[in-house]
C-alpha cells in the first residue's frame, strides 16, 4: 500500500495546493473528503442553501482572484446550479463539485436522482461527471485550468458515488498530486496582441477628437486599474466603466465619469454617445452596457480589447 492515497486525500491534498482557503457546501457530499480538508487546515462553510454556496464561492473568487469550491448533492445540485448563473456572466472561476450515487444504482429511480449534466451545461465551460478514482488526477486539473484560462468562468464536476462520501473517496491508488501553478489564479495567460493591430489602435487614438474609454470586469480581474489610468492620464481621455468594472479606477478620479449603459449614470451615458471612438476594455458590449445596443452610436469607431475572441 506504500505510495497509495484515497480518493479523499488526493481530493483535499489537491484543493489545498491549488491555494483553497474555504470550500462551501450542502450536505451530505464528499464527507471524507471534507474531513480531510478540515485536518489540512481549509475551512469548511456548511451554507444555508446550494445557491448560498454557489454565491460564496463566487464572492471568493472575486476577492481573491483564485477558484471559488462549492459543493453539493443530488437533487441539491439543482440548486447549485441555478446559483452559477451569476459568476458565469461575471466571469468568475468557481468549482462546482455535486455527488451522486454509484453507476450502479443510477437509472433505477434511486431516491432523489436527477441527471446533473444537462443542468450546468448553460451556467459552466467544463462539465464532466468522474466515474472512477483514475479519473480525478485528469479532471481535477482540468478543471482549474479551465476555470482559470481564458475568460474564466465556472466548471463542473460530478462524483459518481460523491453522495454521502463513499465509493471514489474512499477507493485507494496512486494518484499524483500536482500542482500547476500558473492554473491557481486568474488570468492564467495573459496572450500579446498582435503589433500591427496594437499599432492600429495607437493611430485610431490618436487621430480621435472626443475618445472615452469603457472598462469592464476584465480589466478588473487583470488588475489593469493603473495601466488604464496611465493611458487616460496621457491623452486625457475620460473613463466610463460597466457594473462589474467600477472600481477599476478609483472614484474621485478626475477623468472617471460613472458606469455606462442601463443602471448608468446620466453623464456617462452622454459621454460615450458623442464620442468618435470608443475603446473597451475587458468589457463585453450586450445590451446592459450598452443600453439595448444604443450607445455608442452606430458608426462610431470602435477598438476592443479582450482576452475572449468571441467578444471581438
Amino acid at each position: 500500500m506504500s505510495g497509495k492515497i484515497t480518493g479523499a486525500r488526493f481530493l483535499a491534498e489537491t484543493l489545498k495546493g491549488y491555494g483553497v482557503t474555504h470550500v462551501f457546501f450542502v450536505e451530505a457530499i464528499l464527507r471524507r473528503t471534507l474531513v480531510e480538508l478540515e485536518t489540512l487546515g481549509v475551512r469548511r462553510i456548511l451554507t444555508h442553501s446550494e445557491k448560498a454556496a454557489a454565491y460564496m464561492a463566487d464572492g471568493y473568487a472575486r476577492v481573491t482572484r483564485r477558484p471559488g469550491v462549492c459543493m453539493a448533492q443530488s437533487v441539491g445540485a439543482a440548486n447549485l446550479a441555478s446559483g452559477l448563473q451569476d459568476p458565469y456572466l461575471g466571469s468568475s472561476p468557481v468549482i462546482a463539485f455535486t455527488g451522486k450515487k454509484a453507476p450502479l444504482w443510477q437509472n433505477r429511480n434511486s431516491y432523489q436522482e436527477i441527471d446533473h449534466n444537462p443542468l450546468f451545461a448553460a451556467v459552466t465551460k467544463y462539465n464532466v461527471t468522474v466515474d472512477t478514482a483514475e479519473q480525478l488526477p485528469l479532471y481535477v486539473r482540468q478543471a482549474f485550468r479551465e476555470a482559470t484560462s481564458g475568460r474564466p468562468r465556472p466548471v463542473h464536476l460530478d462524483i459518481a458515488g460523491g453522495y454521502m462520501g463513499a465509493g471514489i473517496e474512499s477507493a485507494e491508488g496512486n494518484f499524483p498530486v500536482t500542482v500547476e501553478e500558473r492554473f491557481t489564479r486568474m488570468p492564467a495567460f495573459r496572450p500579446e496582441p498582435e503589433a500591427d493591430a496594437v499599432g492600429q489602435a495607437v493611430r485610431l487614438l490618436w487621430s480621435a477628437e472626443r475618445p472615452v474609454i469603457v472598462a469592464g470586469g476584465g480589466a478588473r480581474s487583470s488588475e489593469a486599474g493603473p495601466e488604464i489610468a496611465a493611458l487616460a492620464e496621457k491623452l486625457s481621455i475620460p473613463v466610463a466603466t460597466s457594473l462589474d468594472g467600477k472600481d477599476t479606477l478609483a472614484d474621485t478620479h478626475p477623468l472617471k465619469v460613472g458606469i455606462v449603459g442601463s443602471y448608468s449614470r446620466w453623464c456617462a451615458n452622454r459621454l460615450v454617445s458623442e464620442a468618435d471612438l470608443v475603446l473597451y476594455i475587458g468589457s463585453g458590449t450586450g445590451d446592459q452596457v450598452t443600453n439595448d445596443w444604443t450607445i455608442p452610436r452606430m458608426g462610431t469607431t470602435v477598438i476592443q480589447i479582450d482576452i475572449d475572441p468571441s467578444e471581438l
